[in-house]
């Protein structure tokens, strides 16, 4: 009897022992899982939170780089708009010494009519320092030559003429400003290649 206790009592210490061992493996296997689900939880958030501020980073310095751009686009629009307003002003002052000139005038009112129709009549308006260098007589001439008419008027403040047809409406400037525009107009599209270009010199730190 005593060894039929004894044995049941080892029996009952094993099988306890078995389940205690049991129940310790699920509750590590369960830890080990949780454990393992935080840590990847963990690298997840991680691996996000490095990812949002690699896009903040990329958003930040691509608006940077707009930013740097519409910079630098308008410091050369400046320097194009002051380019061509220095040389414009450098322009008219060339343009309004010419066509104060005798000679000039004379070629280019000639260079005008005969490309004209023929029997058309024409108001010249003369500034007063042109109107001093070519006489009318020398005007009429002109005209005549190319079977038009010509009435001298006043009211040009700047150098150089303008034609107008009182009949077609058609008004003709040759002018130091006039003059100044056109060369700008040419002049223009190259200064801003030029500007453009990626050998352009520019300013650098250092």
């Amino acid at each position: 009897m005593i060894t039929d206790v004894a044995s049941f009592a080892k029996q009952l210490k094993e099988e306890g022992i078995e389940v205690a061992r049991k129940e310790g493996e699920i509750i590590l296997s369960q830890a080990r899982k949780q454990a393992s689900e935080i840590e990847n939880g963990a690298v997840e958030s991680a691996k996000k939170r490095i990812s949002e501020a690699e896009d903040e980073i990329k958003r930040l310095r691509q608006r940077s780089e707009a930013e740097l751009k519409m910079v630098a686009r308008d410091l050369i629009l400046d320097v194009k708009r002051r380019i061509e307003e220095i040389a414009t002003f450098l322009l008219s002052q060339k343009a309004s010494n010419l066509l104060s000139t005798e000679s000039v005038l004379k070629e280019a009112l000639s260079e005008l009519i005969k490309n004209q129709k023929q029997g058309r009549s024409w108001d010249l308006a003369l500034s007063q320092a042109t109107g001093k260098s070519i006489a009318e007589s020398v005007v009429q001439n002109i005209f005549r030559e190319h079977q038009a008419e010509v009435r001298l008027v006043e009211g040009l403040k700047v150098s150089g003429f303008e034609l107008r047809d009182p009949k077609g409406g058609q008004v003709i400037e040759v002018t130091e400003l006039s003059v100044a525009e056109a060369f700008r107009k040419i002049m223009s599209p190259d200064l801003e290649k030029l500007l453009d270009n990626p050998q352009f010199p520019k300013e650098t730190n250092g």
